[in-house]
């Protein structure tokens, strides 16, 4: 298991312009559907780390759009986690074209943890069981 995923999407009709180009949103909704599906892959949904009082915002993200996405494209959106801290992870991300593998954008997230009430909390201490697991998967190391 690695802090790493592909998630594929067929792109959508109403995700385009009058051009029949994905316009430039859609693709920071693309990075939160990999992301998503990343956390599920590791076994640290973002569900489940809500049920335990973890939020983890989004406190930074960059886009570069390289090529177009067109309507009946099939995209892969690979995310991997780059870098986590205990308090804070960043999460790279490449879109590209399935058929073609032609990068279609690139970006970074940058997250922290927080509890409910908004006081960012250190993962290594309040949940040191998930600061294990994160720690194993993106710095390759246990603790």
């Amino acid at each position: 298991m690695a802090a790493i995923t592909d998630c594929e999407h067929l792109v959508q009709y109403y995700e385009t312009d009058q051009m029949g180009v994905v316009h430039h949103s859609n693709y920071i909704r693309w990075f939160e559907e990999a992301r998503t599906k990343l956390f599920e892959d590791i076994g640290l949904g973002y569900k489940g780390m809500e049920e335990m009082g973890i939020i983890s915002p989004v406190v930074g993200l960059t886009a570069k759009y390289k090529t177009m996405a067109k309507y009946c494209d099939t995209v892969v959106i690979r995310a991997e986690i780059t870098r986590y801290t205990g308090v804070r992870f960043d999460i790279k991300y490449t879109v590209f074209d399935k058929e073609t593998e032609q990068v279609r954008c690139t970006g970074t997230s940058e997250h922290c943890f927080i509890s409910p009430a908004g006081k960012v909390i250190s993962l290594q201490r309040e949940k040191p069981e998930e600061h294990a697991r994160f720690d194993m998967l993106v710095n390759g190391k246990e603790g």
